[in-house]
């Protein structure tokens, strides 16, 4: 039987990789966490939406620590105010560059990893489902192939169970996501890109600022890849 464990944190990818996973593998479970970032009970509220949209068990794991070591470092994510971006400024690097480190979690995927790791190893092995795409690899080091390759020769090391990380969008920009998400009929609007979110629609549907980096991002891949955006923004993005 084949067994996976997808990383969960609301969006874009991770939704993809939801509906990807329960394609191809047997058993599913989505694992989230929590970790006082300024989204979390939005991210909560879409993955227990897709958890009984797609018949997939939840776990929502409290990582105080986390929360602990971000403020530590200053990150916007949590507790902050995350800068505004249009899409002509992501275009300039240095600009991608500086808002991710903003809005770095210390060690996240590391750590988040680790947790799957251990349930996995826990139930008697499968595979650790991650979003990591191109484009956001571009500017994250964890989210790159080489990444994935050395996390993955950590865990021959540090599980008993066979566990490994597998990322089915690592060569994918956000246009090809939105293409996926289209051919799996994936409910995308429900899912939550963005950093400040205010809320929700009367019928459950996230409301994105629309100004952060993950925003303008999430409209831009679906304007361009599928010619649409039913996501409900409080500002329409700039691209």
């Amino acid at each position: 039987m084949r067994r996976a464990v997808v990383l969960f944190s609301g969006g874009l990818d991770s939704t993809a990789c939801l509906y990807w996973a329960k394609r191809n593998y047997d058993e599913v479970i989505m694992l989230t966490a929590n970790y006082g970032s300024n989204e979390e009970k939005v991210t909560n509220r879409v993955a227990e939406f897709f958890s009984k949209e797609l018949d997939v068990p939840l776990k929502i794991v409290r990582l105080d620590f986390l929360e602990e070591f971000s403020k530590l470092r200053g990150t916007t994510l949590v507790g902050g105010e995350t800068p505004k971006v249009t899409g002509e400024e992501l275009e300039d690097i240095r600009v991608a560059q500086e808002t991710a480190k903003s809005v770095w979690v210390p060690a996240r995927n590391v750590v988040l990893i680790a947790v799957a790791a251990s349930l996995l190893d826990a139930l008697g092995g499968g595979d650790i489902v991650v979003g990591f795409n191109a484009e956001e690899g571009a500017t994250f080091p964890d989210n790159t192939p080489e990444f994935v390759e050395k996390m993955n020769e950590m865990l021959r090391y540090g599980t008993m169970a066979e566990v490994k990380v597998v990322a089915p969008l690592i060569n994918l920009d956000k246009k090809g996501i939105a293409r996926l998400l289209k051919e799996l009929n994936a409910k995308y609007e429900y899912s939550n890109s963005c950093y400040m979110p205010k809320g929700f629609t009367e019928d459950g549907k996230p409301i994105h600022c629309g100004e952060c980096e993950s925003c303008v991002r999430r409209h831009r891949g679906l304007i361009e890849g599928i010619g649409e955006d039913k996501t409900v923004y409080a500002v329409e993005p700039k691209i």
